[in-house]
């Protein structure tokens, strides 16, 4: 399986032309990011909303309001940081061709098993923590998986799992020949932080859901 990986992140916009399952654009932490995130994941938390390709900064800023400590939004990385989200949510935004895009940040995530999501597109950003593990075509067993078998069954080859980068920005496919992916236990056994895109459609699924059954899903 190829991977389209770019330095810009505009770049990405070309990625639903192409044949590859998964596009990263490659990003490197900013100095003050680390002891920010340490101080922030000290208090679990999880937040969603919908936020609107001319108004993310806004949006994000009053989504995360209650849940984030007064004095981490007095620090000055904080307001990069909401820029940063607000950059990533309307380059989503362009590549669906969408008004707006639904937003989910949190300190915990839960998929242990390996999986495809029904979704034609998500992004993912992991601002902290170990990245999300996927798994090449070439290793993978697309049989064992549609027969619900464990992990081990669905994995060939051990040495060709791979992880997403912190501050990467990663957009991959789902549906039938969508991307493998799942929690790494290094993210299962302690707090990360992670933001998902979605399209506003499956956004409106999840909400209606939730109001059905009372769950909140758990990203990967």
């Amino acid at each position: 399986m190829s991977v389209f990986r770019t330095k810009r992140m505009e770049a990405l916009k070309d990625f639903p032309g192409y044949t590859d399952q998964l596009g990263l654009a490659e990003r490197t932490a900013p100095e003050k990011a680390s002891a920010f995130f340490q101080e922030l994941m000290k208090e679990p938390f999880r937040v969603s909303g919908m936020v609107h390709r001319e108004s993310g900064r806004d949006d994000i800023r009053n989504i995360l309001e209650d849940n984030i400590p007064a004095s981490l939004q007095r620090d000055s990385f904080y307001e990069e940081w909401l820029t940063d989200m607000a950059e990533v949510s309307r380059l989503f935004c362009d590549i669906q061709g969408t008004d707006s895009t639904g937003f989910w940040l949190g300190s915990k995530r839960g998929c242990r098993r390996y999986h495809i999501d029904n979704v034609a597109l998500r992004m993912l950003v992991t601002y902290a923590g170990k990245g999300t593990e996927w798994l090449p075509d070439e290793a993978a067993d697309r049989q064992a998986f549609s027969r619900r078998e464990p992990n081990e069954k669905i994995v060939k080859d051990q040495s060709a799992l791979q992880f997403m980068n912190q501050w990467d920005v990663a957009l991959f496919r789902g549906g039938p020949e969508g991307l493998f992916h799942r929690t790494p236990d290094a993210a299962l056994n302690e707090p990360s932080i992670l933001m998902r895109l979605d399209h506003p459609s499956f956004w409106d699924r999840v909400r209606q859901a939730e109001q059905q059954k009372q769950v909140d899903p758990v990203p990967c």
